[in-house]
């Protein structure tokens, strides 16, 4: 978290922008906040160390301003600095891990670099990035070339010379006393010295070499040939760079960070006026300094058993699907790799072991009944190539790219006839799997098809069945309907008679009653009578 928080805080610085008003004024003060902020440095004193000089002199200190382009040089130099400081950082971490507790120890180097760089306006700093450059190519081809030069002692082929381009001229030029960097360095520590006159040193004691370029035209150019290709660098700015503007100010604004991790980075950092004065060896200038690290990496590099790695861009837009094949080019020649193939091609440039050859063109050895696969090898060559196409080394076969193409290509024709061979049987044994799968789907559709007419005349069957027990219940029904129709009339009569009957009985009945009741009536009413006379006669009597 604190590497990125402090990778943050150098992309914000680098927005930092400057205009003149008086002096160097800071265009937005948003990047310098949140560069202060991540970086944990007070602002003001931020701003103060971007736009002015601060000297101390005699207990007293001055601040001077600085003009636009010194500004950008001091924030360039922060932003180098603490990323310079924290790359080292993680290196050192790497390799404390890795260090094993008992000697021999082990560690880890990465170099980082861009590689060739020419534009339309090359500084200083493109100066050193190539000379960078030249110095690793040198050491690539060295390094490839005492490669290729052990492999053929190894597998004891006969050793011829190879005709390569060798840089050292180059070298020599920047290089050598009284070279590029020696005058750089020498009007870098005259007061008076100025672009111009480091530019006619450099005329004057260069022109001679057939590396060097004089422009007709600039007059403050000058040119080198590089293995890559000729680059025209402009001098102007070339000694301030050289001098370097990392101040102490700037020094004590990172270690004053309230960050302990930023303090640990730049804890062991000397202040200029720790090392100067009277009698004490001067500060290094940047080139000086850019000499001795790569001084420095060459003999680590001689040292150790480096791993190249070469990056190409196949676009400058960073776009998919578009190959710009100059741009590729260019970058496969400024990285040194048609140098190398130019190495490869003037010997054998194809090399397989002979299990590996084997394994690969086995179909074309087929025919060659022997298990040791040298001898296989040797007498398929032998027999079908001819003797400067191919040489038989102790472990390995060596080969001309033409042999290869010939072998890849038969390999291919052999592997093709086998491939119509194995699709045609292929082929076949999908055929009759389709033809069982087609031929299973056709069964049971057919048993789809026969149970659902099986089903079908059932249905029917089964209907026509049941209509006719339909119409037989029916009729069965309908007579005992008439049956029971005929015996329920016949006891409806019964039951209609005896009702009768029991009606005329009553009615009979009820005649009688009605005669008996009329009797009697008659019977009292006549009492009555007889009692109503007996009545009046006595009456009549006791009158």
């Amino acid at each position: 978290e604190e590497i990125l928080t402090i990778l943050a805080g150098i992309l914000h610085l680098g927005n930092v922008t400057f205009y003149m008003d008086g002096g160097a004024q800071i265009s937005d003060r948003e990047p310098v906040e949140k560069a202060a902020q991540f970086l944990s440095v007070n602002q003001e004193q931020l701003v103060e160390s971007l736009t002015h000089n601060k000297r101390e002199m005699r207990g007293e200190v001055f601040l001077s301003p600085l003009n636009e382009d010194q500004a950008t040089a001091s924030r360039d130099s922060i932003t180098m600095a603490v990323y310079s400081y924290l790359f080292d950082w993680i290196i050192q971490r790497i390799n404390s891990r890795i260090k094993s507790p008992k000697p021999p120890f082990s560690s880890i180097g990465v170099l980082d670099i861009f590689g060739f760089e020419n534009f339309q306006v090359n500084r200083f700093e493109q100066f050193n990035i190539n000379f960078a450059n030249e110095k690793l190519q040198q050491y690539f081809n060295k390094h490839i070339f005492s490669l290729e030069q052990l492999e053929y002692n190894q597998e004891g082929i006969p050793w011829t010379d190879i005709d390569w381009t060798d840089n050292a001229g180059c070298i020599d030029l920047v290089e050598r006393k009284m070279g590029v960097l020696s005058i750089i360095d020498e009007e870098s520590r005259f007061p008076k010295g100025t672009d111009k006159s480091m530019l006619d040193k450099l005329h004057g004691a260069s022109a001679k070499s057939e590396f060097y370029i004089k422009p007709k035209i600039s007059g403050t150019d000058f040119g080198i040939r590089h293995y890559a290709g000729d680059v025209i660098y402009n001098t102007v700015g070339f000694l301030e760079k050289n001098r370097g503007t990392f101040r102490d100010d700037l020094i004590n604004l990172l270690k004053d960070s309230k960050s302990d991790f930023m303090y640990d980075l730049f804890e062991g950092v000397k202040l200029s006026s720790e090392s100067g004065g009277r009698g004490k060896k001067k500060a290094a200038t940047v080139a000086s300094q850019f000499k001795e690290s790569l001084s420095s990496l060459m003999q680590t590099l001689s040292s150790s058993n480096p791993f190249f790695i070469r990056c190409v861009k196949p676009n400058a837009q960073k776009q998919a699907n578009d190959f710009k094949n100059q741009l590729m080019i260019n970058q496969l020649r400024y990285s040194g790799m048609m140098q190398t193939v130019v190495i490869r091609r003037s010997g054998y440039p194809v090399r397989r072991l002979y299990t590996e050859f084997v394994k690969r063109y086995y179909p074309l050895l087929a025919s060659i009944y022997t298990k040791v696969a040298k001898d296989k090898v040797s007498l398929y060559l032998t027999k079908n190539a001819s003797e400067s196409q191919w040489h038989a080394g102790k472990t390995k076969v060596f080969l001309k790219e033409s042999l290869e193409n010939v072998l890849e290509q038969k390999r291919v024709a052999v592997l093709g006839s086998a491939a119509v061979i194995i699709q045609k049987r292929w082929r076949g044994v999908a055929a009759r799997r389709e033809y069982r799968k087609r031929l299973a789907d056709i069964i049971k559709v057919q048993s789809i098809v026969r149970a659902h007419l099986y089903r079908k005349f059932y249905l029917q069957t089964r209907s026509a069945a049941l209509t006719m027990q339909k119409y037989i219940r029916g009729h069965l029904a309908r007579q005992q309907v008439a049956e029971m129709w005929a015996e329920k009339c016949a006891r409806l009569e019964a039951e209609l008679e005896a009702q009768r009957r029991a009606l005329e009985e009553r009615r009979m009945e009820m005649e009688r009653l009605r005669k008996e009741q009329q009797e009697q009536e008659a019977e009292q009413l006549r009492k009555e009578l007889e009692e109503e006379e007996a009545a009046r006669k006595k009456k009549k009597k006791k009158k």
